[in-house]
Order: C-alpha cells, then sequence, then structure tokens
C-alpha cells in the first residue's frame, strides 16, 4: 500500500458467519466513507463482546480487524491531512457531540497537546456509557469520534518523527505496530447498540409537558427568594455602617472624656445612650442576619427538588426504550449526574463487569419482567452510596461496606431501587 495512492484497495479478513449476519465489509477502494468505518467499528465490537464467551473468543480475528481499521482510518489520514505543506497550522474540527454527553470539544490548531487528546479519550469512554441505550447512541457520531481521535494521535506521532529525524520510507507494517494501540476504538459495551433515532425525544415529549408548569414555577420561586435575600443583606449592610459611625461617634467622646468633670459626666451620658443604640442596631442587624438566611435554606431545597425531577427524566427515558435488558442499568444516573462508570464510590464498576464469578444474584424487575444480574456481594454498599440509598445500613457516614448482618436487608433494598427506576 503506498502512501498518497488514491485507488489503493484495503481488503478485510475473512469473518465467520456470526459476523457476516451483522455487516459484510468489502474491500475499499481509497479512502473509505462513513459507512465503510461504521461497519468496521461494529463488527469489533461484536468480536470484543464474543471473546467474553467461553470458547467464542478469536485474538487473531481481533487483531486483523483493529488493523484493517487502523488502515481504513490512516487512508482517510492521508487524503485529508498528509498533503498539507504546513502541518503546524493546520486545524481538526471535533464531531458535534449530543447534549447528554458532559464534554465539550474544541478546535485544535496546529499539534495537539496531550490534554486534548486525554480529552477526547474521556468523551469516547463517557459516550461509550450509553451503547446498551440505543436512543443515545449514535454510531455515525461514534465513529466521527475515533477517526477525530486518530487524526490527533497521529499528528503529534508525525511531529515526533520529524523532531528525530525519523527515514521518511518507514513501511506499513511497522507504522501499525507503532500506532496499532492508538488507533483501536475504545471497547464498546454493548454489541448489538444500533441507532434508533426518535425515541428518546418521543419520551422527552411525552414528560415534558407534565413538569414544565412545575418546573418553571420553581425556577420563579427560587428567583423571588434570592431578591428577597439580597434586600436583607442590603438593609443589614446598611444597619451595619450605621452602627460604626455611632461606634467611631463614641470613641470621640471617650477621647475628650478627659475635660473638665461637668463635661465628662455629659458625655459619659451621652456615651451611654450612644451604646445603648449600638446594641438595639446590632440586635436588628442580627435579626436581620438569621431571616436573609431563610430564603437561602428555602432556594437550596428548592434546587434539590429540581435535581431531583431532572433524575426523574433520564430514568423515565431509559425505562420508556423498549426491549431494556439488564445492560440498562448501567445508564441510571444517580443525583450528581454519574453512572456506575464514572463514579469514585462504585470504582467506576457497572453490572456488566460482574458476569464472571459472581457472588451475589439481584432479582430486578425491568419491563414488568423479574431478572437477575449478577454482584459481587462486596460492592452491595458502594451501589447503595451511589444511590444515595439508606445510611442506617453503614457503619458510619463514610464507610462503603455494609454493616453485618445486613446483607440481605441491603441486598432488597438494592432491588427494589433498581425494580422503581425500570420496572
Amino acid at each position: 500500500m503506498t502512501s498518497h495512492s488514491t485507488d489503493q484497495v484495503l481488503l478485510p479478513p475473512e469473518l465467520p458467519s456470526y459476523l457476516k449476519s451483522v455487516k459484510e465489509l468489502k474491500p475499499i477502494v481509497g479512502a473509505p466513507n462513513n459507512d465503510q468505518l461504521i461497519g468496521i467499528l461494529s463488527i469489533i465490537r461484536v468480536a470484543q463482546k464474543a471473546a467474553e464467551i467461553p470458547g467464542m473468543g478469536d485474538p487473531v480475528l481481533i487483531s486483523r480487524l483493529s488493523e484493517h481499521l487502523f488502515d481504513a482510518q490512516m487512508a482517510r489520514y492521508r487524503t485529508a491531512y498528509l498533503a498539507t505543506t504546513f502541518p503546524e497550522n493546520t486545524t481538526y474540527t471535533p464531531p458535534t457531540l449530543p447534549a447528554h454527553v458532559p464534554v465539550q470539544l474544541e478546535l485544535v490548531a496546529g499539534i495537539p497537546s496531550e490534554a486534548e487528546i486525554i480529552r477526547v479519550q474521556d468523551a469516547i469512554r463517557l459516550y461509550h456509557q450509553f451503547s446498551n441505550a440505543p436512543s443515545m447512541f449514535d454510531p455515525h457520531a461514534n465513529m466521527e469520534l475515533a477517526q477525530h481521535l486518530f487524526d490527533l494521535q497521529m499528528a503529534r506521532h508525525m511531529r515526533r518523527a520529524r523532531q528525530t529525524h525519523a527515514p521518511q520510507e518507514t513501511s506499513s507494517t511497522n507504522l501499525t505496530r507503532t500506532l496499532e494501540q492508538a488507533a483501536e476504538p475504545i471497547e464498546e459495551r454493548d454489541a448489538s447498540a444500533t441507532n434508533n433515532p426518535g425515541t428518546g425525544a418521543g419520551v422527552v415529549e411525552t414528560v415534558q409537558p407534565a413538569l414544565d408548569e412545575r418546573f418553571c414555577d420553581a425556577i420563579e420561586r427560587s428567583n423571588r427568594l434570592a431578591e428577597q435575600a439580597n434586600e436583607l443583606t442590603e438593609r443589614a449592610n446598611l444597619l451595619i455602617e450605621r452602627s460604626n459611625m455611632i461606634a467611631e461617634r463614641s470613641n470621640q467622646l471617650v477621647e475628650k472624656s478627659s475635660q473638665p468633670v461637668v463635661q465628662s459626666n455629659e458625655h459619659t451620658d451621652r456615651f451611654n445612650q450612644l451604646f445603648e443604640r449600638l446594641n438595639q442596631h446590632m440586635e436588628r442587624s442580627t435579626q436581620l442576619a438569621e431571616q436573609s438566611s431563610k430564603p437561602v435554606e428555602k432556594l437550596g431545597e428548592v434546587l434539590v427538588n429540581i435535581n431531583r425531577v431532572l433524575v426523574k427524566i433520564q430514568h423515565a427515558i431509559i425505562r420508556n426504550h423498549r426491549g431494556n435488558t439488564t445492560k440498562a442499568l448501567d445508564c441510571l444516573v444517580n443525583e450528581k449526574g454519574e453512572t456506575p462508570a464514572m463514579s469514585r464510590e462504585t470504582g467506576t464498576m457497572t453490572f456488566v463487569d460482574f458476569l464472571r464469578d459472581p457472588d451475589c444474584l439481584l432479582s430486578v424487575v425491568i419491563d414488568g419482567v423479574h431478572q437477575e444480574t449478577p454482584i459481587y456481594s462486596r460492592y452491595l454498599g458502594a451501589f447503595l452510596r451511589f444511590y444515595g440509598l439508606s445510611d442506617a445500613l453503614f457503619k458510619d457516614a463514610s464507610s462503603l461496606v455494609v454493616r453485618p448482618g445486613y446483607e440481605d436487608t441491603a441486598q432488597s433494598r438494592l432491588e427494589g431501587y433498581l425494580s422503581s427506576c425500570l420496572g
């Protein structure tokens, strides 16, 4: 395969029958189009999931598929960037991410930094958490993210090659070994993830009208409380300023107390009066400060309620998707907006990670059907903490270990919560 040939042919590896039923890969002439790259990524995803089943995995096939993906991404990179006269002036445009991916990617001008590459890798990792919900996972967006990461890594590689004066003619085999790990897509969690546009939007349209009025009312109430808090704070500040002025006046009177006895007595009386007024103003400012804290507390309660409503909306979107399996459990967020794979409390473990040698089975109702999902018993406490369920089952407020003798109660509590989310 030459470096700049526009009629190069990329031959895919021979696929077994179960992979051909997913997508039949055909030879690629020149630079691959979007559908061809999406097809390769889909085949790799299914092959990787099959490798988790004893006796089904084929490491050699996965390696050949990864090399084929690398060659295809390299062909597209050559077409877009390799002919650039000044690589330092090249601008790499990221794909547009859906609103539920909390990462903002920006244009990369010139040679990308490590932080910019890490940001793209984080976006891919977070986006793959939604691969279990077809309505929230777009294979086309996933393909664009994978190609964008490849382009940035290739740009850094080319710069290192120029800095070290590497030979201009490098065999495709050596180049493959250098970049194969960077080019491989991050393992996706669902082999059957397909794009199902419109499903998520339909659920939002169903839930949103019922919540619009309550949501807007909560926002208006929070704004009014914030305005009242500001007014009380301003009044308290004015009283404090007046108190300071009185204190300064009292200091002046103390200085004059060394004058004749008659004047000293008069000044003393005046000072006592001013001091009494000062105490009254201080008491009044304390009362106003206490009153100003109450609207702030109410505002905090309103914001907490709004956050809970948003969490319920996300759970409703997942629950209303038809054909949910136990893999949908990994898509449920807590009140911090985190999925299990994003949380330190769960150690970034997901329910899919418990498939091997579990010592505990959870019975969860999904779409009205009882299904069992495995979990390690030592993680029961971590997932209870993650979803904010019952502090009474732990030794203290920071512990992730369930108190001895309460394991069955913890399991029942977690089963009931998950069933309420997806049942």
